[in-house]
């Protein structure tokens, strides 16, 4: 357990294998807490760091968003992938300082990514580094989120699509920056967090699903995540294909169920009258005591069924829920 993780603990939260938070909220209350102001310790997620005077310039043919439009203060939400078009991460792009950006994503992912791209950053100025120790990420829910985030200086700051908020803070500051959030704001877990972002529409790559999609089966191109204007980049001939050439068999979609079982990333689904699998679970959380929600991968003829098999569980009732979004 780190500092940041001991005085978390020490302000009341339970911390599971590093990655699950909760300060002691169950899914009965996530109801009420939809009309509050809520702050979430994001430990799920980490940062890669890419510092040094051709960081943009190397990142531009690696990763699917036009590196070139971002600029400091502001984030753009992206995906590397491999040879096939297929998504190794997704990540938030933040641009602290003039010869630094950071790549938020799955603090699980961030060694790997940083491996892989070593093998690439040796011929640019650049240097990669896991900066996850270096800060913390905390996220703000709510009306106030946006107010919340104004006032809290020693912070970068960056505004969601759905209007949360995400504060970078460097790790000295975080528990005073914690203290002061948390007297007009409720402590609460990361499932609550991860419930908005399935609202938000917002698949995130999981271990359990790298190399699994490709980045339009997370409706990135819906949310800015895809430039097609840019030059090429690994994975970019696929992805552009895709849009010019080909067909999108499945795509991402936001579902309700009634399933006691909270199915993990990655796990497969199927209908009723098919043994082959028609998609796949991307993320779920639960809404209440009864209900989850979940973000699927499915075909097109399986998103129109109110009736799925996931996993091995029994076939169970499904309700497709809009995305706040339109997909081409």
């Amino acid at each position: 357990m780190n500092s940041w993780h001991s005085f978390l603990h020490q302000q009341g939260a339970s911390i599971v294998e590093q990655s699950t938070i909760s300060f002691g909220e169950k899914p009965g209350d996530y109801p009420g807490l939809e009309s509050k102001t809520t702050i979430t310790p994001l430990i799920h997620l980490g940062l890669l760091s890419v510092k040094g005077a051709d960081s943009a310039r190397f990142l531009q043919g690696q990763v699917t968003c036009d590196v070139q439009q971002l600029s400091l203060g502001h984030s753009l939400i992206g995906a590397r992938c491999n040879l096939k078009g297929r998504a190794l991460a997704d990540f938030l792009l933040c641009q602290p300082s003039e010869d630094q950006l950071l790549l938020v994503m799955n603090h699980r992912l961030v060694q790997q990514n940083i491996d892989e791209l070593s093998k690439y950053s040796a011929f640019f100025k650049t240097q990669l580094l896991d900066a996850s120790k270096d800060y913390q990420l905390i996220g703000i829910c709510g009306e106030e989120a946006e107010t919340l985030a104004n006032n809290i200086p020693a912070s970068y700051h960056y505004p969601l699509r759905d209007g949360r908020q995400l504060l970078i803070v460097p790790t000295e500051d975080a528990p005073s920056v914690w203290k002061e959030l948390s007297a007009s704001a409720i402590p609460t877990g990361n499932e609550f967090w991860h419930l908005q972002d399935i609202r938000a529409g917002l698949g995130h790559v999981q271990t359990e699903t790298v190399a699994m999609f490709i980045p339009q089966m997370l409706n990135l191109q819906a949310i800015e995540g895809i430039s097609f204007k840019k030059g090429c980049y690994t994975g970019q001939e696929v992805v552009a294909r895709m849009k010019y050439l080909g067909k999108l068999k499945r795509r991402m979609y936001r579902m309700t169920t009634d399933s006691p079982l909270l199915p993990a990333p990655g796990t497969p689904c199927y209908l009723p009258t098919q043994k082959q699998s028609i998609g796949n679970i991307v993320q779920a959380a639960n809404v209440d005591n009864n209900h989850q929600e979940l973000l699927v991968v499915l075909t097109d003829e399986a998103s129109k069924s109110d009736t799925l098999i996931i996993g091995e569980a029994p076939a169970q009732a499904v309700k497709q829920q809009i995305l706040p979004y339109d997909i081409d």
